[in-house]
């Protein structure tokens, strides 16, 4: 009496390097390709899930910088102890750099960052929180992905990956830009 759980259709899973299609199953046992069009919708959705991880990667950068921003407007409005550079923005006062600057290995160790007041709106915090959780479980899939091994599934990762990053880092600023507004 078959109850529907022969061989011929169990999953094929291999912790070496393989290029199986028919009958391969990822991460879930309700994932078992049966067809080649179910497998090639496999690699299509794997490579477009590795795509739009490297947008959300460039949104939550975006993000960060639209919030960073508006920090920096608000917390050092025109004050005696400030200077305004070129550009007309505010700069730090000269004393609260110094604490950090001085030695800046003892107040990382201090934790005093860990007890200064919040200067980001609760909100904002969330969804930095948000896209950030959700990069991270991304990321974790598609290391998931690579870990079947399957040529295939990696290369659509690969692929992914590179097309993403050209799509969504051409405007990118370079990585090194300045975080501070004073230019001393």
């Amino acid at each position: 009496m078959d109850m529907g759980s022969s061989p011929e259709h169990a999953c094929k899973i291999s912790m070496l390097w393989n290029w199986y299609t028919i009958d391969s199953c990822f991460i879930a046992r309700s994932w078992h390709v049966r067809t080649k069009g179910m497998f090639a919708g496999t690699c299509i959705g794997v490579f477009l899930m590795v795509f739009f991880s490297q947008w959300l990667a460039r949104l939550a950068k975006e993000f960060d910088k639209a919030v960073d921003s508006q920090r920096v407007v608000r917390s050092f409005p025109l004050e005696s102890d400030s200077s305004v550079d070129k550009s007309g923005d505010y700069c730090a006062p000269r004393a609260q750099k110094a604490k950090t600057i001085d030695q800046p290995i003892l107040y990382t160790l201090s934790h005093r960052w860990l007890f200064q007041p919040a200067n980001v709106s609760f909100v904002n915090h969330v969804i930095k929180c948000g896209l950030f959780t959700i990069q991270w479980g991304l990321s974790y899939l598609i290391m998931l992905l690579f870990m079947y091994y399957n040529g295939y599934v990696i290369i659509s990762c690969i692929l992914g990956a590179f097309f993403g990053k050209m799509a969504f880092s051409v405007s990118e600023p370079p990585a090194l830009e300045e975080v501070s507004c004073c230019k001393e």
